[in-house]
């Protein structure tokens, strides 16, 4: 779809448009022109659907185009009356846009017969939606383009099937390249399945150029077999779809199907092949369903695997029973089992080492490691191993062990995964114990792992250190560093308020820098093939149709430099419905590296998105009832529930604050409200309530020192009474480094760094 737009307006620029659609010029092309970022709906959004480039025969892509743009009056009424036929479907609304069509020019009454189809096709008034999409004619490219698959589709869902394919064959025909293109088969495969022209419609699924995705191809070709009686094929062509695409819908249907014939062929169903089921559990246990994994090795076993598969099988059963927690099940059937590929059995005593290491079984889990470390010291299983018998010992605070073996394992896999985990618990243990190899350790770390996110630790605590020794310029230095390089960390923000006369260490710094990777680069503009893009979602969403806004704007690939632009306008959707959540997940995705990136890098818009301040009213209200910064309860709802209202966490914890039913049936009765419900900590106001009341009464408890009371909030406060026994600590951050738990260590330092994220894009 986009590339064709694309050729044509590349066509248009280069030797002038003569496109029926064009006005004023031969030269005008009728393409829209990218929104500037400051700009939302209304008559800012709706000029894309009239503004023209001007251009003139000498220009050459690749120089630079200044386009002349001319807007017309009448957009913004378009943008108004669209909008309110989106949302409400009434007969004043459609008569509204169909009078404003019949005086309109070529292009605005192209937009507002789209306009009219979409509503009646989300009625499901398919004939008269498909009466608008005919007038659809005089618009751009894409325009003209959703308009025929629309069409199309209503005509299929209408049950027209005889007309829908000769529809859906001259869209194919007309738009080759369209994203549309595998749903247009697939309603033609449909169609002509339902006319049982069963040859043609093999033709489609059989084609080596189909559009069709694979599960939907297999379960259509499987559609096919099944309805010309030959059953054979049918089996083999469902069973490839619910085998070989677990968590595809068409796994389902096809399993539907299955169950039919097996209840019509009774002992004549052919057994499903082993391998198959062996294949479908590994991608079942790849995607983390764990009991359907399990069950699914289970018939796999019992359908007759042998040799290495059966191995495969036995050891990837007691991986998914370790993770549903039935330890004593997998341990039994792992300690039996004795596969004889090298790696199986690195996983099996992997696995047995890490349920020892649950059970409390000491001497059988370094046993276990022992046996890993003698057979398999290469294996990346013997390295989880190292990491799983670590941070047994890291739990326990066993300070002669622990860091023996997370040495171990950053000197086995240097390269790991775990490596730099590994090294940063080793130099923070030397940090606590005042060793003389802490700098040369931290140093390295550095040095090592520049890109792992402890590298922003590891330099502010050489700065801390070197001010310890009276070695102020090295300390600057590296303090400049630290917050230059990780602007938006929580190291960053540390470092940030030690700076005294960054001028005089700017060297040393800009030294120390280099040799760390550089922030991630963006596009300042978007390429021609997302601007395509962007244009057609800034029309859509002008027009009111969010949803096909939104699925193009996730065209666009959020890997690349200008990837962030698409992101902006996710933003802006769920922002404006207030699905704060929803911008800030967009916005976490298409501007990722953002932690890295300087506040100017992002128009503040973007770090708007992406540090939130829904329910502004109630959060600020409730906070200074409590004598609480507001930013630091946005910047804990930030990290517990992304501003999402109905939040749920794997604990059961619910709402914007994430309370607990059990904790918020008490708080209900502290502040004397009546009917608690689990339901109502959903809603934002009481949860807001309900949590900053909490949050108050978790930093009395601990003399006001917000670092251990977010400790508190996350894991219990009671663990935050032994953690602390783990100091002495000079400082809050020292703390913070030496908290147990990673879930909670990062918590309460992403809600530090929040907070002075907060502070920064809505402090005076």
């Amino acid at each position: 779809m986009w590339d064709k737009g694309l050729r044509q307006v590349f066509r248009d620029l280069l030797v002038g448009c003569a496109a029926p659609n064009c006005i004023g010029s031969s030269a005008a092309c009728s393409l829209p022109l990218a929104v500037q970022s400051g700009g939302t709906g209304g008559a800012a959004i709706l000029r894309l659907l009239r503004l023209h480039v001007i251009a003139c025969s000498s220009l050459v892509l690749g120089l630079g185009i200044v386009p002349v743009v001319e807007a017309v009056p009448e957009a913004a009424e378009l943008a108004g009356l669209s909008r309110n036929l989106q949302a409400s479907r009434t007969a004043g609304n459609f008569q509204a846009l169909r009078r404003f069509a019949e005086a309109a020019s070529a292009s605005d009454r192209a937009f507002a017969l789209f306009s009219v189809g979409m509503a009646r096709y989300r009625g499901m008034d398919y004939a008269a939606s498909e009466r608008a999409f005919e007038g659809v004619f005089g618009g751009p490219d894409w325009l003209n383009e959703y308009a025929a698959y629309y069409r199309a589709r209503c005509i299929a869902l209408a049950q027209d099937f005889e007309r829908s394919i000769g529809a859906l064959e001259r869209f194919e025909a007309d738009f080759p390249q369209s994203r549309f293109r595998p749903a247009s088969e697939r309603l033609r495969v449909e169609s002509l399945l339902r006319l049982r022209r069963l040859e043609e419609a093999r033709a489609i699924t059989s084609s080596e150029t189909t559009g069709l995705e694979e599960p939907v191809r297999l379960y259509l070709a499987g559609r096919i077999e099944h309805v010309r009686g030959n059953l054979k094929a049918a089996i083999s062509l469902y069973r490839q779809a619910y085998y070989k695409f677990p968590f595809s819908d068409q796994a389902a249907a096809s399993e539907s199907y299955l169950d039919r014939i097996r209840a019509s062929m009774g002992k004549a169903y052919p057994a499903a092949p082993a391998l198959w089921r062996l294949e479908r559990a590994d991608k079942l246990h790849g995607g983390r369903s764990y009991s359907r994994a399990s069950a699914e090795y289970t018939r796999a076993l019992n359908a007759g695997l042998s040799g290495a598969d059966r191995d495969k099988a036995i050891v990837r059963r007691g991986s998914a029973d370790f993770h549903r927690r039935l330890s004593s099940q997998a341990y039994s059937a792992l300690a039996k089992a004795r596969p004889s590929v090298p790696e199986l059995d690195a996983q099996r005593l992997y696995l047995l080492c890490a349920i020892e290491r649950r059970m409390g079984l000491v001497r059988p889990m370094l046993s276990s490691l022992a046996k890993l470390a003698g057979q398999h010291a290469r294996s990346p299983w013997y390295e989880e191993a190292l990491l799983t018998v670590g941070n047994f010992y890291y739990l326990r605070d066993d300070r002669g062990e622990y860091p023996r073996y997370f040495r171990r394992l950053h000197e086995a896999f240097p390269n790991g995964k775990h490596a730099p985990y590994a090294h940063w618990k080793v130099c923070w243990r030397a940090w606590l114990d005042d060793s003389p190899e802490r700098e040369q350790l931290l140093t390295e770390h550095v040095d090592r792992f520049p890109r792992s996110e402890s590298a922003a630790g590891a330099l502010y605590w050489l700065g801390r250190l070197h001010e310890a020794e009276g070695r102020p310029a090295e300390a600057q230095g590296h303090f400049i560093a630290t917050a230059e390089a990780f602007p938006h960390y929580y190291y960053g923000d540390l470092a940030r308020q030690r700076l005294e006369h960054p001028g005089r260490s700017a060297d040393l710094a800009r030294r120390i820098r280099d040799r760390l990777p550089p922030a991630r680069a963006l596009a300042r503009e978007p390429t021609s093939s997302t601007q395509v893009l962007l244009e057609v979602g800034d029309a859509l969403l002008a027009l009111g149709l969010d949803e096909f806004a939104r699925s193009t704007f996730h065209l666009v690939d959020y890997r690349q430099r200008d990837g962030h632009l698409a992101g902006l306008r996710l933003g802006r959707l769920h922002s404006r419905r207030d699905q704060h959540y929803l911008a800030l997940r967009a916005l976490k995705r298409y501007a990722f590296g953002y932690l890295r990136l300087p506040l100017g890098a992002l128009d503040m818009e973007y770090w708007r998105y992406l540090y939130p301040l829904g329910w502004k009213d109630s959060l600020q209200a409730r906070a200074e009832r409590h004598g609480l910064d507001p930013f630091l309860v946005a910047a804990l709802i930030r990290q517990e529930s992304e501003f999402h209202p109905a939040a749920k966490s794997g604990a059961g914890a619910l709402g914007l604050m994430q309370i607990m039913p059990s904790t918020g049936r008490g708080l209900f009765r502290n502040l004397g409200i009546p009917g608690f419900s689990a339901r109502k900590l959903t809603v934002p106001d009481i949860s807001i309530r309900l949590g900053t009341f909490h949050l108050k009464q978790v930093i009395a408890r601990f003399d006001g020192e917000v670092e251990r009371a977010l400790a508190g909030y996350n894991a219990g406060e009671s663990r935050v009474v032994q953690w602390m026994r783990l100091g002495p600590f000079e400082e809050p951050a020292e703390f913070v480094e030496t908290i147990p738990f990673s879930e909670t260590r990062g918590y309460v330092q992403s809600v530090m760094r929040n907070r002075a994220m907060y502070e920064r894009i809505y402090g005076v």
